[in-house]
């Protein structure tokens, strides 16, 4: 709807509470029942038009809250109408005062008249039987007249009677035509007051609901928040974490492991390599080694009695115990790494030491018996017998090569 119609409305509805008011006083003066009917009928619908008019003048209003140069005019218009909706209610609320009390007037002059009406019957009674009262005479000679005469007046009398009380029945159905119109107004007016009664108490229910669920929220969301702040404290730490690991592992780790960590351990470990080249006699064992592997003759024994050559004690020492087993390898009480052995090393290792203490008990008996050959020969010193050149010499860095090679472990797989 616009605001030309909006205005046109207005302007009819300020013509029709003009001419309610019109008949408003008109009931004032002249008491009438069926004029209070119609005035009751056109203010409630003067009521409604006026509830319509003021929603519009509302969404008028919310329109021209807008800050637009171009709908000033309109906002102008829409406040002009709004003061005129407002002064309407209010001459709607005159005109329902006016027509209350034009009713209590009404009433009361119909009273008044009513009074008026029955004191006038009564003084009319009285003076008919005040003349009624009055005997004739034996010297009249229109007696029977006269009592005819007296007789018509009585009948006149009771018809005139029966009529006032024709016309008094009438009254007092008129009046209870109007008292029922007023009851009814009351009743309408009582079920309209409660209706909005229940409404606002529905309301103020709902107003009380949503306080208590605005207040269960509030406390939710302080909940959350606090729960979601250290969540989000907590997510932060750990990326900068991350971030700074991840600098550290790509850019700072590789050149301080190369230009710091191993020239530093260079430096720490070079006095105990000195001390340990300096006391672990080193060049002792390669002079002992070299001695050992020139001079000393090489004996063959029968049956390889006396097991695998011996690493010498010389070159032992030249080398320098280091961990083995990785990083987080357990390591024994002699420095060296524990290994964990399986079910064929562990067999395998019952098995060698069996045979080693069976060669020990095999050469505790050759110590107490002669050096024989298998054929019961005695075997003899050698003396100055030059050495059989077809036989093949013990070479020892072939053999320390194989027997280096039988300590490995071996790969089971």
């Amino acid at each position: 709807m616009s605001l030309r119609e909006a205005s046109t409305r207005s302007n009819a509805l300020v013509d029709a509470l003009r001419s309610t008011f019109q008949q408003i006083s008109k009931l004032s003066k002249e008491p009438d029942t069926e004029l209070a009917q119609d005035i009751h009928e056109s203010l409630k619908q003067h009521e409604e038009s006026l509830e319509l008019l003021q929603q519009d003048v509302e969404d008028f209003a919310s329109q021209a809250d807008r800050p637009l140069r171009r709908e000033s005019e309109r906002a102008r218009e829409s406040a002009r109408l709004a003061a005129q909706v407002h002064r309407l209610a209010e001459d709607l609320k005159h005109a329902r005062s006016q027509f209350r009390r034009a009713q209590l007037t009404a009433k009361r002059s119909l009273e008044h008249s009513k009074v008026a009406e029955r004191e006038a019957q009564l003084a009319a009674l009285k003076q008919a039987y005040s003349s009624t009262d009055k005997t004739p005479t034996s010297t009249d000679l229109f007696a029977g007249r006269r009592t005819t005469a007296k007789q018509l007046t009585e009948d006149e009398l009771l018809r005139n009677t029966s009529s006032d009380i024709t016309a008094a029945l009438r009254q007092t159905h008129t009046q209870l035509t109007s008292e029922l119109s007023r009851s009814r107004f009351a009743q309408e007016t009582l079920v309209q007051s409660t209706a909005a009664l229940t409404d606002l108490s529905d309301r103020y229910t709902n107003l009380d609901t949503l306080l208590v669920n605005s207040r269960n929220l509030l406390g939710t969301l302080v909940k959350s928040q606090k729960s979601d702040t250290w969540y989000l404290e907590t997510a932060f730490y750990i990326l900068c974490a991350t971030f700074a690991w991840l600098i550290f592992r790509r850019l700072i780790y590789g050149p301080a492991w190369w230009f710091i960590w191993l020239p530093l351990r260079y430096f720490l470990l070079q006095p105990f390599i000195f001390l340990l080249r300096a006391f672990g006699g080193s060049s002792e064992g390669v002079a002992d080694l070299k001695s050992t592997s020139i001079d000393r003759p090489l004996r063959v024994q029968p049956s390889a009695t006396e097991g695998l050559p011996k690493i010498p004690e010389g070159l032992r020492r030249m080398g320098m115990p280091v961990g083995g087993g990785g990083i987080g390898a357990k390591m024994g009480q002699d420095g060296a790494p524990v290994k964990h052995e399986g079910m064929a090393e562990q067999i395998g290792r019952m098995a060698e030491e069996s045979r080693q203490q069976a060669q020990g008990q095999a050469q505790a008996q050759d110590k107490s018996e002669e050096k024989k050959r298998a054929d019961g020969t005695k075997l003899q010193e050698r003396g100055d017998i030059p050495k059989n050149p077809k036989k093949k010499m013990f070479e020892a860095d072939v053999e320390d090569a194989k027997y280096e090679e039988q300590q490995r472990p071996r790969d089971e797989l």
